[in-house]
Order: structure tokens, then sequence, then C-alpha cells
């Protein structure tokens, strides 16, 4: 006599990682599956992951092979000339970001005047 625990026949199988790719998951555009469901399966990540390494592997053993000058550097001062518009546009380039990404001045302030009392 074989016993059942809470009623349960047998537990759910879990889903494989790799397994068929899944076709319209709620919300999806239907134009979308229809041009990118191809490249849901593993062989698609496989070939295009092997495909990166290969073009990678490629251009480091060509930089071995091809020695040519950077464009612009027969021009006297021009390394220093381009380090220091480099520095410049990644120093300036702060600017914006912080008023992107800064929280207001009263962010932490609260009406009652201690935290947490006004939630």
């Amino acid at each position: 006599m074989s016993e059942r625990k809470n009623g349960s026949e047998e537990k759910a199988k879990p889903t494989e990682p790799h397994g068929p790719p899944r076709l319209g998951d709620p919300g999806e555009h239907p134009l979308s599956i229809l041009l990118f469901s191809w490249m849901r399966s593993t062989l698609f990540f496989r070939v295009l992951m092997a495909a990166l390494a290969g073009l990678g592997a490629f251009l480091i053993a060509l930089e071995f092979v091809v020695v040519r000058p950077p464009p612009g550097s027969s021009f006297p001062g021009f390394y220093g000339l381009f380090g220091f518009l480099a520095f410049g546009l990644a120093v300036l380039s702060g600017w914006p970001l912080s008023h992107l990404m800064r929280r207001p001045e009263d962010y932490y302030d609260t009406s009652s005047g201690e935290a947490g009392d006004d939630r």
C-alpha cells in the first residue's frame, strides 16, 4: 500500500533552464514573436558567442600583424592635446549627470521633523 503526502500525487517536475523556447509571453507583441523568436534558442546563443569570440581573437591577432600610426599623430603635441580634451570631456560630463542623478535638497526632510514619523 503506497502512502501519499498531503494528498498530492507527485511533486511538479522543475522546468529545464535550456528547454524549448516559450513563444508568446504575456504582453509580448505578436510582431516581435514573428521577427525575433528564432533568437530564443540556445543554439543561437552559442553560435553568437562563438562568432564574437572568434572575431575578438582575429582582431587581437591582427594587431600584431598590422602596424599603423593613429590618425593625426604627426601633428606636434597631438597626444597631449588629445589627452587634455578627453580628460576635460570626462570631467565636464559630470555636471549634466549630476543634475540627472541628484536628489532634491529636501529629500530626507519630513513635515514632522522626525525621520519615519510621516509614513
